[in-house]
């Protein structure tokens, strides 16, 4: 048998509507401000891309390890220059709808498209976004240079995993780039 490459999506070009759309932003804490971390290659592209959310009224909602909860590693990256109405969830696993919170804040602002950001794609953010699409059907915008993981391959199969989830799951994925949203 052959070997298979990975499904690698295009990046589509979006347009959300800023009143039924929300970001959530995974376990990007001050650790990312470290250059020796993986995740500080997010930093400057997020900020960018936040600020343009920020804008368009778009909720940002962050997630940072339980572990980090109450140190000084629980605070969110200082690049992200995230407000003090952008609530920080500390949920006790990769998958961070456990526990309830995240989902109580998007039925908040009613939102149906969720645009997950964040570190690292083969384990905060798979987990988040395929509860996202098989639980909850929201429409999941995954832009592809907002999150990243330690290796290549782990980010690769990562992005693959999405695209072939089971029971029509994967038809819940829209896979972008930053600079490839805009907001209505």
């Amino acid at each position: 048998m052959a070997d298979e490459q990975p499904n690698r999506p295009v990046p589509e070009t979006l347009e959300l509507d800023h009143r039924t759309t929300a970001i959530a932003v995974l376990d990007l804490s001050v650790r990312c401000e470290d250059p020796k971390e993986v995740c500080s290659k997010l930093m400057q592209p997020l900020g960018e891309f936040l600020e343009r959310a920020r804008k368009a009224a778009v909720p940002i909602i962050y997630t940072i390890s339980a572990m980090a909860l109450g140190t000084p590693q629980g605070d969110v990256a200082g690049p992200l220059k995230r407000r003090e109405s952008e609530p920080i969830l500390y949920p006790d696993a990769f998958d961070k709808f456990m526990g309830g919170e995240l989902k109580k804040e998007l039925d908040k602002w009613k939102c149906r498209s969720l645009v997950i950001v964040g570190s690292a794609t083969n384990f905060a953010v798979l987990y988040t976004a395929t509860t996202a699409a098989r639980i909850f059907k929201y429409d999941v915008v995954i832009p592809l240079d907002g999150v990243n993981a330690k290796r290549n391959y782990e980010q690769a199969y990562a992005i693959h995993q999405m695209t072939i989830l089971p029971a029509s799951a994967h038809k819940q994925f829209r896979f972008t780039k930053l600079a490839m949203v805009e907001f209505e």
